[in-house]
């Protein structure tokens, strides 16, 4: 298409530089300019570059730029006292929007031309303010189909007649009519007179002024019956005396066509406020474009533009004086004033230096005074250069045009995202709250129909000492090979010690107490899988012998145990191997009492590294060469509190549960083991008391003087009687078993038959309660009111962690059948991967060495740096991460099993599976986190 910019000379830098600050983003902006074209002789020249510039905006019927062309008659009904100027350009913008724009919303535009437009009819000022709001509420209700919809639920303001109607109506009145109206006046007063708001500077309201109650200086008056009144606007809310309605007879002068004073005045006041709100409500359009569809395709600014000279001689004026302090006062950035005017004197630029001009505003940005730049446009003959570039670039370029249907597509399909997010968020916390609040017992029901027998099924049918002898004897046999193996060139041979109890008696329950056979029969697999591997690979790794030592019962005999072998080793230069180191470590102290620790702190201090297999207490970790497999008992304490805490463990009714409010503790406060569990569970689980008995024969040193958190009982049954008072005090307490599994099956029988609480209760256990003791026990059989919790570092046989797991779980069914009484028993994994951290260490010693001579001080380092690296091992009871210094897996994994007659069940999970799996939530659909090492 032909612009019809005039081809005058330079007019194409003028109009290239004027389109390029206007189409600049948001953000780029500096204040809005005001460009007059000020038409020099007689010609019509600025007119015609006004049009031309607006014939530029648009293309094919459609606007390139948001603009106003402001020229003629407004369509609407007249509105006098806004005047025909600012109808116009309210109509022009709405009309000329590009495509995907959207709506353009002009509020507080249209909220002060309400107020003008307003008669108040009412005399005192509250009354007068609160009448001026209902008048623009009453205004914006026309536009808003949610205000509409609010009125006729309400029934309107037509008070019906009749009792019923009439009490229906005001029942809906307060909510659907007055609220609403109350808060849009609410929502006005803060908007306009909030810190920094442009009318609130320009009224010069003082603190806790009102809007509405200020800007009823603002509108008219209702005269009384048979006179005409006009009220003159108060930028301080006063009403001004009584003047003649702007549209009388004219008296033309410098601010255009006034009556008199008032009218001037009236004039003067009406532009101030319109300007300002309009300059506001164009600014507003850009905010927030990430938000809207239609705000990020909102990339040009406003143009206005009034191509007449002369037109709407009472506004005109006025409109090019304020837009400069309107800009500053609003901090306006969003548009350009262009208006052709008579030629002003001397001061006109150019179309050369006003393009360099435009230029130099482009690079600015921020608020500030409006900027105004008046360009000389005179009459001249056609210019060849300019038709060529007017010609080759006939409209402007915003860089993207749009649709109208891209950003509807949009947000319906960002409304849909939004509905389905806010849906599934609803529906989880549906579940969720449900979760929380639901009475099903965790894990289920406990009792069931099986039989009670005499001893689990599937036994073998050889006494435990026989079996353990087997097992013995097949370790021997593997020592036998790895000696035969050092024979070969290459080949390195080195000893480990096993210091564990031993089986000496037929007695089941004492073999299934004792945990000697399956901890045996872990070392055994670790020791055949570490030999197989270093056969593979003869140059790097070591074959390892393993040396059986009795600790004796509750390894009373191991402190004299490790001085033999320390002095063992001090001899040991002197021997075999060249001089070099023979054993390289200790691996077993599987029981948490007084003489394991004199046992570590003899070897330990003799240079001998020491990997534990199931002792938790924390005490034992107070030795820089001691190690262990197991979580300690500050881990498990902090994951059985939380359990308590939070899981629906306590039977209150049957087949209703909740979580536990109040805890019993039964400790033995001189057995290490059981006082660290104890005192650790009781710091997590605050609302606790502790009950304290020892098996011991010896007179304890433990005094519960002075304590009313601690009781001391002679017997079981006085423990049991404790408990139940206990648990009739507080139905939603859980007894925490602390103590050794020994004495467990007898507690439960004497709370069965000598309280009052019909056997009634709910106990989670430590780690020392294990598989094999519980499927002795079998309390859920024999104590159906019983529901049982306890601790496991492993169930190998149905619930392996990983790949390692499920191996050791293979080759354990393998040697010793499917239906072995220990095939669930934890001792055995845990003593696996005790085994296979020290031969790590001994094989990495072994490489960091090289030719050289290795030992233990090597193993000891190995150790240190933490086998594995940052990775770990995978162990059979889940991943090994030490990482550097650690004494204890990080996030070692720990169960919680529910025992039923059928079984146990795992109701909880936590830790290191392996290598980057981990388990970090526990209870219904993941509701509760894990507990975690601390760095």
């Amino acid at each position: 298409m032909s612009s019809s910019v005039p081809p005058l000379p330079k007019v194409e830098l003028f109009v290239d530089h004027l389109e390029r600050l206007l189409v600049l983003p948001p953000g780029r902006r500096g204040p809005a300019p005001l460009v007059l074209l000020e038409q020099e002789g007689p010609g019509r020249e600025a007119e015609e570059l006004a049009d031309g510039l607006c014939a530029r905006f648009r293309v094919g019927g459609r606007a390139r730029v948001p603009y106003a062309q402001v020229a003629g008659a407004p369509s609407g009904p007249r509105r006098e006292r806004i005047g025909d100027l600012f109808q116009k350009l309210a109509e022009e913008l709405e009309r000329n929007r590009p495509g995907g724009f959207g709506r353009l919303r002009l509020p507080q535009f249209e909220l002060m031309c309400t107020i003008i437009e307003t008669d108040l009819t009412q005399r005192q000022p509250a009354v007068q303010a609160r009448e001026l709001r209902d008048r623009c509420y009453a205004e914006r209700r026309k536009d808003s189909n949610v205000l509409k919809a609010l009125e006729v639920i309400s029934g309107g303001d037509r008070v019906p007649t009749g009792v019923p109607a009439l009490l229906w109506y005001w029942l809906r009145q307060p909510l659907f009519n007055v609220l609403p109206r109350w808060l849009y006046g609410r929502l006005q007063e803060r908007r306009m007179t909030r810190r920094g708001s442009w009318y609130r500077q320009w009224a010069g309201l003082q603190k806790g002024t009102g809007f509405f109650r200020d800007a009823r200086g603002l509108a008219g008056t209702a005269p009384p019956a048979g006179t005409v009144q006009v009220q003159l606007l108060s930028g301080s809310g006063s009403p001004s005396p009584a003047g003649a309605s702007p549209g009388g007879g004219r008296d033309c002068g410098e601010d255009g066509c006034d009556d008199d004073g008032g009218a001037a005045e009236l004039r003067d006041r009406t532009v101030d406020v319109l300007l300002r709100a309009l300059l506001t409500d164009l600014e507003a359009a850009f905010r927030r474009p990430r938000l809207s569809p239609w705000g990020r395709r909102r990339g040009s600014r406003f143009a206005l533009v009034l191509p007449q000279i002369g037109a709407y001689p009472e506004w005109t004026p006025r409109l090019l004086r304020q837009f400069p302090p309107a800009v500053e006062q609003t901090g306006c950035t969003g548009a350009v004033l262009v208006a052709a005017v008579p030629s002003g004197g001397d001061g006109a630029e150019g179309f050369v230096d006003a393009a360099g001009t435009l230029k130099s505003w482009a690079g600015a940005t921020g608020r500030g005074l409006g900027r105004v730049l008046r360009v000389r446009v005179a009459p001249h003959a056609p210019d060849p250069a300019a038709a060529r570039w007017l010609n080759r670039y006939p409209e402007v370029q915003p860089g993207r045009t749009h649709s109208d249907a891209a950003p509807r597509v949009e947000a319906l399909v960002g409304g849909v995202a939004v509905l389905a997010i806010l849906s599934g968020t609803a529906v989880y916390a549906v579940d969720w709250a449900l979760t929380r609040n639901s009475d099903a017992c965790l894990g289920g029901a406990s009792a069931g129909t099986r039989k009670s027998g005499d001893a689990p099924p599937d036994w073998p049918d050889r006494s435990p000492e026989k079996l353990y002898q087997e097992v013995r004897g097949t370790i021997e046999r593997q020592n036998k090979e790895a000696d035969r193996a050092a024979g070969r060139p290459g080949a390195v041979v080195r000893t480990v010690v096993y210091l564990g109890v031993p089986v000496t008696a037929g007695s089941w329950q004492e073999a299934m107490y004792s945990g000697a056979v399956p901890e045996l029969r872990g070392i055994a697999l670790s020791q055949a899988e570490l030999n197989r591997a270093a056969a593979k690979d003869e140059g790097n790794k070591v074959y390892l012998r393993v040396r059986f030592e009795d600790a004796g019962p509750g390894f009373e005999d191991a402190p004299d145990v490790a001085r033999r072998i320390t002095r063992e080793i001090a001899r040991e230069g002197a021997g075999g191997n060249g001089g070099a180191e023979e054993i390289m470590g200790v691996v077993g102290l599987g029981q948490s009492r007084h003489a394991t620790l004199e046992t570590r702190d003899e070897l330990g201090d003799n240079g001998l590294p020491m990997i534990g297999t199931v002792a938790t207490a924390e005490e034992m970790l107070r030795h820089r060469m001691y190690r262990q497999v197991a979580p300690d008992n500050g881990r498990e304490a902090r994951i059985a509190a939380g359990f308590a805490r939070r899981g629906n463990v306590v039977e209150t009714e049957p087949g209703v549960c909740a979580p536990a409010e109040r805890a019993v503790v039964i400790a033995d406060p001189d057995d290490v083991y059981s006082a660290n569990l104890s005192t650790r569970f009781t710091e997590e689980f605050q609302d606790s008391e502790t009950i304290w008995y020892s098996t011991s024969e010896r007179r304890s040193r433990h005094s519960a003087q002075g304590r009313d958190d601690v009781e001391w009982v002679q017997n079981l049954s006085e423990m049991a009687a404790s408990v139940c008072a206990a648990l009739k005090e507080e139905r939603r307490t859980v007894v925490y078993w602390a103590a050794r599994a020994n004495e467990f099956g007898a507690f439960l029988n004497e709370f069965g038959s000598g309280t009052g609480c019909n056997g009634r209760v709910s106990v989670l256990g430590g780690n020392d309660l294990t598989n094999a003791v519980v499927d002795v026990e079998r309390p859920s059989e024999r104590h159906p009111g019983v529901r049982l919790y306890y601790a496991a570092h492993a169930l190998p046989a149905s619930y392996p962690p990983n790949v390692r797991g499920e191996v050791f779980r293979n080759d354990y069914a393998a040697a010793y059948g499917n239906s072995d009484p220990w095939r669930e028993d934890g001792r055995a994994p845990l003593a696996w991967d005790a085994l296979q951290v020290l031969g790590a260490a001994v094989n990495a010693a072994r490489q960091n060495a090289g030719d050289a001579e290795f030992g233990r001080g090597t193993v000891q380092a190995a150790l240190k740096a933490g086998v594995g690296g940052t990775a770990g091992l995978r162990g059979a009871s889940g991943s090994l991460a030490y990482g550097e210094s650690g004494e204890v897996p990080r996030d070692k994994r720990l169960l919680i099993l529910h025992h039923t007659d059928s079984g146990s069940k795992v109701v909880l999970e936590c830790g290191a599976l392996d290598n980057g799996v981990e388990k970090t939530e526990w209870g219904p659909d993941g509701a509760y986190d894990c507990p975690r090492d601390a760095d």
